[in-house]
């Protein structure tokens, strides 16, 4: 049980460190951090969206690791 428990606190930190870069990375109003990745080329409009379609999968993806991770721990550690 105490290796369950290491595993799914290194998913924790992970995907809660993750997840808040890539809520960091995504545009506001403006451009954003997003744009530097994608924006700088000829049909730049065409790369920011893949570049947004993109970060906000990953974004899904750590949040989704990260409720998972929270709910196994909460039942371990009840």
């Amino acid at each position: 049980m105490d290796v369950l428990k290491y595993i799914m606190l290194v998913f924790f930190f992970l995907s809660s460190i993750s997840m808040t870069v890539f809520v960091l990375l995504h545009s506001g109003r403006g451009g954003g951090m997003s744009s530097l990745f994608g924006g700088a080329s000829v049909g730049g409009a065409a790369g920011t969206q893949i570049v947004q379609k993109n970060l906000d999968r990953i974004t899904i993806a750590s949040a989704v690791i990260f409720v998972v991770s929270t709910l196994v721990l909460i039942f371990i550690y009840k």
